[in-house]
């Protein structure tokens, strides 16, 4: 028969086994792992370079937006090119 010492240590050297098994299950595979921490660091630098894109629409955005308050030959021009209007000094083309 087996000592209950050996018994003992048995049961140790399973549970650490199992331990070890399911550390590296987490390490390896699990939800923090070495892969998926990858995929979310390119996840999150592809919306900080999205970020920066609106960034920058949202500072044109403001000076586009400054123009049109303050700025009354940006808004004629915008008039001629958008709207078809022609120049007080030109004739309407035929």
């Amino acid at each position: 028969m087996i000592s209950s010492g050996k018994t003992t240590k048995i049961i140790v050297a399973i549970t650490l086994i199992i331990i070890i098994f399911f550390i590296y299950l987490d390490i390896f595979k699990g939800q923090f792992s070495f892969s998926n921490n990858e995929k979310i660091n390119n996840l999150i630098s592809e919306k900080e370079n999205e970020l920066e894109v609106i960034f920058q629409d949202n500072q044109d955005l403001k000076e586009e937006i400054d123009l049109l308050k303050n700025n009354e030959d940006h808004i004629k021009k915008i008039a001629e090119d958008n709207l078809g209007l022609v120049k007080d000094d030109e004739e309407e083309p035929e």
